[in-house]
């Protein structure tokens, strides 16, 4: 997108704020030459038409002068209105760039309202984890990257942050994000194109559905013929009447029955071919964006091995995809010839005289029996395009953060190593970033502190910034390291009433999931889980509590787990049978006098040890909950 690369965020958002008005410039003399010809586009319609008229009600021999005139007139409002409709599209255009640009600037503020919201279809298996996480909706992770709006793109999107990647897929995709974060101008016109197919009323969807579906108009071929028959003895009465071979007695009854039989079968048929002609393209520039960017993809040279990888997919895997949707474009624009409105009597003539809707679908019948089967490829290909552009548009954008090394390790050896990690979804100002280790196998990192201490911040940016290492992205922190893991999460766990289903029986399954899900996986020497429990089982007594919470800890260690635990259990470090396998750290808040009023105030920095302060009694003094004898 830049030719230069602001290095900070405020730098960036100021570069974004430039652009902007210089597509507010460049949007606003646009929108005034459009309107000028508007005008003149008009004028020169309404003198081409009266100079027609003027033509038929004067005599016989001004009349040729007339006819010239009007002509001529005409002539110039086509070219006007090419020129007018040219105008149009670029002002279209720009005005997409603009939001794009708005949008980018709205991720990089943390601006959630700004942004489209994008409902992501998710399995109840994943419910949980995109719950504690922040992984989809409202100011989420698939709401900061963003960028990706094609179907199979957030598809896949979906699929890749919920998914567990091998080390080697990761390395893949950082190489290609990194090499398409060098690539602006290709990456920005990229994601142009897809916004651009995932703005139509007719799309990579529909044209899917088309492909997929079995043969439902004219199967055995009858109507095609019928077609062609018609259309043969149409033009053959046509000619014979104008050269004078037919007599005038004979042909002219001829023709008009013909044209009346080919009326009958537009009526008939026509709604069910041009619905299908708007599975293909409800106007014939949709399927143009196909060609566009298949060909940018075609034109470039990669260097990434994924990026080359789905290079060839297209071009030679799965055929030819540019050939077919420049043929599938040639189609499409005849099929959508009803649609032009200065060729729309161009389109009555030759439907009503030669059935051209017929014809025509039998072209697009053809041409899904050569590709159809391809397509779905295709998309799915663009698709991890789409998301790679996303992702390094993402790294552009937060070029302060780094790209983690993430390698397979032994089991034993599994760790997440992070300096200055911070969470992702908060802005520069209001981050505030420590040092964190989870792991290696046999420990577990113990989150001790008062309330809002910032306990659950730190869960949740560990686990957001360990599934943007899956993704290949850049995360939140100056150094990362970590090998591929399954993250499992019990941060917000809710009763349900329908279910009959309190909150501590809630939690007690979702932590009985987890503990099952290190079972299978304690086998694997290829990926570790990682576990995220925050302030569990709430839900009954302290005594009884700690003996649970130690219980399941000890459980997820013993199955080869590793993971961080937030609690008020100041005890539970200290614990038996957790004694060796804790490595407490906590957050400390502080208090100070103001006017006469006390104030708590947190600096939200991990420290070693379990925590030495509380605050639950003095909350109840500042919101004057005390004892008052």
């Amino acid at each position: 997108m830049a030719t230069d690369h602001p290095s900070s965020s405020r730098e960036r958002i100021e570069w974004y704020d430039t652009k902007i008005r210089d597509f507010d410039a460049e949007i606003a003399a646009a929108l005034a030459r459009w309107k000028r010809l508007s005008a003149v586009r008009g004028l020169t319609f309404l003198a081409a038409l009266a100079l027609l008229i003027c033509g038929f009600s004067t005599l016989a021999g001004a009349r040729n002068l007339w006819f010239v005139l009007s002509g001529i007139v005409f002539a110039g409002f086509l070219v006007v209105a090419v020129i007018h409709e040219g105008i149009e599209s670029k002002l279209r255009k720009t005005r997409i760039w603009r939001r794009l640009y708005r949008w980018s600037r709205a991720r990089l503020q943390r601006r959630w309202d700004e942004l489209k919201q994008v409902d992501v279809k998710i399995d109840p298996e994943h419910a949980a984890i995109d719950n504690d996480l922040d992984l989809f909706g409202r100011s989420s992770l698939f709401q900061m990257v963003g960028g990706v709006e094609t179907p199979l793109g957030i598809e896949l999107f979906r699929d890749w942050i919920l998914s567990v990647p091998t080390a080697e897929e990761v390395d893949l995709r950082q190489a290609a994000v990194q090499e398409l974060q060098a690539r602006p101008e290709f990456r920005d016109r990229l994601r142009f194109s897809c916004h651009l197919l995932s703005a139509g009323d007719g799309g990579p969807e529909t044209l899917m559905q088309w492909c997929e579906a079995p043969v439902e108009y004219d199967r055995r071929g009858v109507l095609t013929w019928l077609a062609r028959i018609l259309a043969l003895l149409t033009a053959a009465g046509l000619i014979g009447w104008v050269s004078g071979l037919i007599p005038v007695t004979i042909a002219g009854p001829v023709v008009l029955a013909l044209l009346a039989i080919n009326f009958f079968m537009t009526v008939i048929f026509a709604g069910r071919i041009h619905a299908i002609f708007n599975q293909v393209s409800s106007r014939h520039h949709e399927v143009s964006h196909y060609d566009d960017v298949f060909r940018m993809i075609r034109d470039e040279s990669f260097e990434s091995q994924l990026l080359q990888r789905l290079q060839q997919e297209l071009f030679t895997d799965h055929g030819d995809v540019l050939a077919a949707t420049s043929s599938l474009g040639k189609i499409a624009w005849r099929a959508n010839l009803r649609r032009h409105g200065i060729l729309f009597i161009v389109y009555l003539l030759l439907q009503f005289g030669f059935l051209w809707d017929f014809h025509i679908i039998r072209q697009l019948q053809r041409w899904k029996t050569l590709h159809g089967h391809h397509v779905r490829r295709w998309f799915e290909v663009l698709g991890q395009w789409e998301v790679l552009a996303s992702l390094s548009q993402f790294a552009e954008d937060h070029a302060d953060w780094v790209y983690p090394e993430v390698t397979s390790q032994p089991r034993q050896q599994a760790c997440i190593k992070c300096q200055a990690l911070g969470h992702p979804l908060l802005n520069h100002e209001q981050r505030v970033d420590n040092d964190v280790q989870v792991g290696p196998c046999g420990s577990v990192l113990l989150v001790t502190g008062s309330n809002m201490s910032g306990k659950s911040t730190l869960l949740r940016s560990i686990g957001m910034n360990m599934v943007l290492a899956h993704l290949g992205a850049p995360v939140c922190a100056r150094a990362m390291s970590c090998s591929p893991m399954r993250i499992e999460t019990s941060m917000r766990i809710q009763d349900s009433l329908a279910d009959g289903v309190s909150f501590f029986m809630a939690e007690l399954k979702r932590l009985k999931q987890i503990v099952d899900i290190a079972r299978d996986y304690e086998t694997r020497n290829d990926v570790t889980v990682l576990f995220l429990l925050d302030e569990i089982l709430q839900g009954t007594n302290s005594r009884e509590r700690h003996i649970a919470v130690a219980r399941v800890i000890r459980h997820l260690i013993d199955h080869q787990a590793i993971g961080a635990v937030s609690t008020h259990d100041l005890e539970l470090g200290r614990a038996g049978e957790l004694a060796a396998a804790c490595r407490p750290v906590h957050f400390r808040e502080s208090f100070s006098t103001e006017n006469g009023r006390e104030i708590m105030t947190f600096d939200y920095r991990v420290r070693d040890g379990i925590a030495t302060t509380t605050n639950a009694l003095k909350l109840l003094r500042m919101v004057g909950l005390h004892d008052t004898e």
